[in-house]
Parts: C-alpha cells; sequence; structure tokens
C-alpha cells in the first residue's frame, strides 16, 4: 500500500506502534471500507462514544491533564497508556491520517479536538468537567470563532462579552460553525468590553478591532444559545449552522485563560488542529491514489493496460509524490510542535494545511478522472472526498490567507532564527 511516510513515522517512533494498531483496529471493525454517499450514514457521534470507551479521545492531551474519566462511567485512559508523552500531537495526526482514508467526516472520532483548549487553559473545574464529557463521555466539543460578516478576520470579531462585574453578557453571532447540533459545548472567541465602553461606541463595531482576544467555554445548552443550521457541499456528516448570542449570562470562571489571551490560545491549538485537518484529507487522498492505481492495473485501453499509458502513469506519480512531501512536512511539523511547546511556527502550520489540502483536492480529482463515468457516481468514495476536501480548504482559515501567512513572514523576517524548511533532528 501506499502509506510510505506514515511508515516512516513508525520507524521513527516505534513507541506509537501499538497506538497505530489500536485505531486501525477500531476502524477496520466500525469503519471497514471507505464512506460512499449513496451508503447508509455512518452513526458518527455514537462511534465517537464507542471511540471513548476504547479510550481513543484522550491520548492527546498532557498527562497533566489526563486520568481516568469518572463521567459516563468509562474508563477512557486505556489508549492513552499507549502513546508516550510529547508524542501526543504526532499520535494525534496519525490518527487524523488514517481516519481520513475511512472517510473525512470521521475525523471526530478521535482526540479531544477543539476541547482541548478548555482543558489546557480552563481553570480546573472547567478542565476537568470538559475532560470527562470529551474524553470520558465521547462528548463533542465546537469552536465559534467566523463571523459571518468578517469569516476568519480575528480582529474584526465582533461578538462582545460584556463585563457585569461578577459575570458576563455575550451578545453575537457565529457562522459558520460545524458541528452546531452535535457539540455538548463551544469555545467561543469574542471581545470582553466594559458596560460604559460598550455603550459609548459606534454601532459599526469598528473600535472592536483594538479590543483583543478573548476565549471562554459555553456549554450549548445554556439559556440564551440558538442554533441555526444550513446544508453544505460536503462534509455532511456533522452539522453546520450559525449560532446566536442573545445576552447569554456567562459566569467568568468559564473564560479560558485571562481577559486578552484569546489570540494566544488561538494560534497555539490551530496551528496544531490545522495540521490535522491536513492529515485528514491526505489520508482520503492516499486511499485515493490506491484505489486509482488498483483500477489502472485491470483496466486496459484496447491491448494497453491503463497502466502503462504514460499520461496516466505521469498523472498518478506526480499525484504521489505532491502527497508524500506534503505529508512528511505535516509530520515534521507536529514533531517540531512537540519539541518546542508553545514556539509554534504558525505561519509554517497555517502554509502546511494549505499545500496538503490542495494536493489531496488535486489527488483525488485526478482519481476520479481515471474512475471514468463511474468515478462520477455515488458508488465510489471519490466524489464525496472531492466535495469534503473541497470543504476543509475553506474551514480554518482559506487557503489563498493561509499561504500568505507564510509570506508575510518571511517577507517581515518575523522568525529570523527559524529556516523555511528546518532539518529533522535524530
Amino acid at each position: 500500500m501506499f502509506l510510505s511516510e506514515s511508515c516512516a513515522v513508525l520507524a521513527r517512533h516505534p513507541a506509537l506502534k501499538d497506538f497505530a494498531s489500536s485505531v486501525t483496529d477500531f476502524l477496520d471493525m466500525h469503519l471497514p471500507e471507505p464512506v460512499t454517499e449513496e451508503a447508509a450514514r455512518p452513526p458518527w457521534l455514537d462511534l465517537r462514544k464507542r471511540a471513548a470507551q476504547a479510550g481513543l479521545t484522550g491520548f492527546d492531551l498532557p498527562r497533566a491533564k489526563t486520568g481516568p474519566a469518572h463521567a459516563c462511567g468509562v474508563a477512557g485512559d486505556r489508549a492513552t497508556r499507549t502513546v508516550p508523552p510529547h508524542l501526543e500531537r504526532v499520535a494525534q495526526g496519525l490518527a487524523m491520517f488514517l481516519a481520513g482514508r475511512r472517510d473525512c467526516d470521521a475525523r471526530e472520532i478521535f482526540s479531544s479536538g477543539h476541547g482541548a483548549m478548555a482543558v489546557r487553559y480552563g481553570r480546573p473545574l472547567v478542565a476537568r468537567t470538559v475532560h470527562d464529557r470529551i474524553v470520558g463521555c465521547g462528548e463533542l466539543a465546537g469552536v465559534a470563532s467566523s463571523e459571518p460578516h468578517s469569516g476568519s478576520d480575528l480582529r474584526g470579531l465582533r461578538t462582545v462579552a460584556v463585563d457585569q462585574g461578577d459575570h458576563l453578557l455575550l451578545s453575537g453571532t457565529k457562522g459558520l460553525v460545524n458541528r452546531v447540533e452535535e457539540a455538548t459545548g463551544f469555545v467561543v472567541f469574542c471581545k470582553v468590553v466594559g458596560t460604559e465602553q460598550a455603550a459609548g461606541q459606534d454601532a459599526d463595531g469598528a473600535w472592536l478591532r483594538e479590543v483583543p482576544l478573548s476565549a471562554l467555554w459555553l456549554p450549548t445548552a445554556t439559556a440564551g444559545v440558538l442554533t441555526e443550521t444550513t446544508v453544505p457541499l460536503g462534509l455532511r456528516g456533522w452539522s453546520l449552522g450559525h449560532l446566536h448570542f442573545d445576552n447569554v449570562r456567562v459566569g467568568k470562571e468559564l473564560l479560558l485563560g485571562r481577559p486578552g489571551d484569546g489570540r494566544r490560545i488561538f494560534d497555539s491549538h490551530f496551528s496544531g488542529w490545522r495540521l490535522m485537518m491536513a492529515m485528514v484529507c491526505l489520508g482520503a487522498a492516499t486511499a485515493a491514489i490506491e484505489e486509482t492505481m488498483a483500477r489502472a492495473r485491470r483496466r486496459s485501453v484496447g491491448r494497453t493496460s491503463l497502466a502503462n499509458v504514460p499520461s496516466v502513469v505521469s498523472r498518478l506519480g506526480t499525484a504521489a509524490a505532491e502527497v508524500q512531501a506534503a505529508t512528511a512536512w505535516c509530520f515534521s511539523l507536529l514533531e517540531r510542535i512537540e519539541r518546542d511547546g508553545e514556539d509554534v511556527d504558525v505561519a509554517a502550520c497555517s502554509a502546511a494545511k494549505a499545500l496538503a489540502t490542495d494536493v489531496s483536492y488535486r489527488a483525488v480529482d485526478i482519481g476520479l478522472q481515471l474512475h471514468g463515468s463511474e468515478g462520477y457516481t455515488r458508488r465510489t468514495p471519490m466524489e464525496k472526498r472531492l466535495r469534503d476536501i473541497r470543504g476543509l480548504r475553506i474551514a480554518d482559515g482559506p487557503n489563498d490567507t493561509l499561504y500568505g501567512v507564510l509570506a508575510h513572514s518571511l517577507l517581515t523576517d518575523s522568525r529570523p532564527a527559524v529556516p523555511l524548511v528546518a532539518q529533522r533532528q535524530a
């Protein structure tokens, strides 16, 4: 099989082999074949709960933040013990890659996901509660950052939490947001302001660009939280829509970090999360290339095997080279995150996600083309992969913007001590 880069990771980190086997065994049991749009939709949230029972939802968290979960009567630490310290992010990337080989919607089955922000930065009671729900019960955490008028422009966010002394009043709209129906709670990025500050400013919200970003944990069941769903082109395994906050009363104990820590939390989390979405797409692309190579060996044009047609060979080789290179870069960055901790190369992680999703889209598009008319039906996983990866080229920052982050970093020399391509340390 075309899995050389994932095999190389296991060769560098043999302690992860048992973990990879656990993830593969789980997928073989519950998702034995790649998902097609024609087939019945898998019970994704139920699969996540089963993953929690198997101990596959908390392995990405630092040891100090984990432990046997008490909620739901689940001891969700079995697989966590198979991931050595300082390999949590690499293990998460490996799980995402393997999940993507079955379906892009499988990305939510494993790890703590966005709940990791509440566990890492929340006060002890919040961290423990979220950990028990997300890791122990297999519930899902969402994130609410983008807004209809500003997209992913964090400075342009207008959702405000007005400081009322002993609590905050949250108002605004977030969208488009994934998991609006399934998530037990959301990490909400907003601007914390005083009552006088909120009352004395213009309604257009331009003044909010100068207010630092904050983050808080908001249970979905909180009074005043309204949800609105829409139907996306792809990634339909999970709901998509808007969150509306109508003077939602939020205790200050739900703040993550201090007021104004939001950008630090966002950059630290999303640098890794963008790589996870990259790994999902690369897993899907790898499966698509394997399926296309198998078809090329079986099919012929006249008396010539499709596998011997130069244009077919060239296109598959190009796709394979691009996917391998992007996979190697993403795993290298995950290893650097483990080594460097909070000193994350945001620019490189942003561009790697853009590159990985772009090359994955091209690889699946080639696979669909070489499957002929059958590839354009819902009977094969190709068309679903194409729609799903198209969505992940927009999610968590559109690719043009993410390439621009790297270009800006290089042009301004904002990280002069870091080479564009860092050598992997032995």
